[in-house]
């Protein structure tokens, strides 16, 4: 959900870039300024995903099966059936607006406004701000 979804791929069939939303990087790092641990817990190995984790103050985990996720007491946001099963233990979860529909018809999943990848974690910082309050 930081992206859209799209890949960029050469004629080699070489991921070339993913396009992240500026309000996102602000945001994570906002998250880590605040004391949050900001994992990234994606299926995807690409590269950059370390270049951009570095960039904002993240980790990356890889990890297709959620189910062996071993953190407690979590925020979770996700967008893609892979996603289930960390959303169904997360403290709070959230899903962007154009998530699958496995993970919006959980029943404690909240439906962000905002479509992957054009400012999800805003949001997210956003409201929890709002209940901090």
């Amino acid at each position: 959900m930081l992206t859209d979804g799209r890949l960029t791929i050469d004629h080699r069939g070489e991921k070339l870039f993913k396009q992240f939303h500026s309000r996102d990087v602000r945001a994570i790092r906002e998250l880590v300024f605040s004391g949050y641990a900001v994992v990234i817990i994606t299926a995807d190995d690409w590269p950059g995903i370390y270049a951009f984790a570095d960039k904002v103050g993240a980790e990356v985990l890889v990890l297709r099966d959620k189910h062996e996720l071993q953190l407690r007491d979590y925020i979770a946001v996700g967008d893609d059936a892979w996603d289930v099963p960390m959303l169904q233990h997360a403290r709070l979860a959230f899903a962007p607006s154009d998530a699958d529909p496995s993970v919006l018809a959980l029943p404690n999943v909240t439906r962000l406004q905002t479509a992957g990848g054009r400012g999800v974690i805003a949001e997210l910082v956003a409201r929890l701000a709002q209940t901090n309050d």
